[in-house]
């Protein structure tokens, strides 16, 4: 069961979207990490291998209030499907639910 918090993540790291149904594609032995990141805004992390990101998701509250949810993670370099591409390894520790709290809106 994932435990949230309403504490929001260090600041000073990037944040970047990810599809949370993108998880554990590789077929590895307890795969936890995610493979479907905005191409975008992970380009302009610039070298992402070994980068520390907020992935994250939108989502509405139980009120009716859009929120973001995630976690701190890893970017890790991978072949996946014979191509070479980029996943995020989440870092243990509770994940993040509540309002968006960087860029327009916060």
């Amino acid at each position: 069961m994932t435990e949230y918090t309403n504490v929001t993540p260090d600041l000073s790291i990037p944040q970047l979207w990810c599809d949370f149904n993108a998880w554990g594609l590789s077929g590895e032995a307890n795969d936890n990490c995610y493979y479907s990141l905005h191409r975008e805004e992970l380009g302009r992390i610039g070298s992402p291998s070994g980068a520390r990101v907020f992935i994250y998701d939108d989502d509405i509250a139980d009120d009716g209030q859009p929120e973001v949810f995630g976690c701190v993670a890893v970017l890790e370099p991978v072949s996946f499907r014979g191509k070479a591409h980029i996943r995020a390894r989440p870092v243990a520790g509770p994940w993040y639910r509540g309002p968006k709290f960087w860029g327009a809106g916060a």
